[in-house]
């Protein structure tokens, strides 16, 4: 997994390096909050390498987006396959979340 941040501009970038799973999904938890200690206002979730996302993957993004949005923070989701883009409207979550449009088309 690659994190890296830019204090000046409060963001925090995340990339999995594969699919969001349980322990790829706590382990990134577990590493953003270290950075949220900064006062970041922006986490970029890259998912160009992300194939498949469980349920407690996608737990761990709904957390995400709550802690930042009880701070005034924002979520955005990059590059997000078709398919993840159709879960995230299935699951009625889209609409919450800033889903780019880099990546496939929906």
């Amino acid at each position: 997994m690659l994190i890296c941040c830019d204090e000046n501009r409060k963001v925090i970038y995340v990339t999995p390096d594969g699919d969001l799973m349980a322990k790829e999904a706590e382990s990134m938890h577990r590493q953003v909050q270290e950075y949220a200690r900064h006062d970041m206002e922006t986490l970029v979730l890259d998912l160009a390498r992300v194939q498949t996302i469980d349920p407690f993957g996608l737990h761990t993004i709904l957390l995400l987006y709550n802690q930042l949005c009880k701070s005034r923070g924002e979520l955005i989701i990059e590059n997000a396959s078709r398919e993840l883009k159709r879960l995230f409207q299935l699951m009625r979550i889209d609409g919450r979340l800033t889903i780019s449009q880099t990546g496939w088309p929906s």
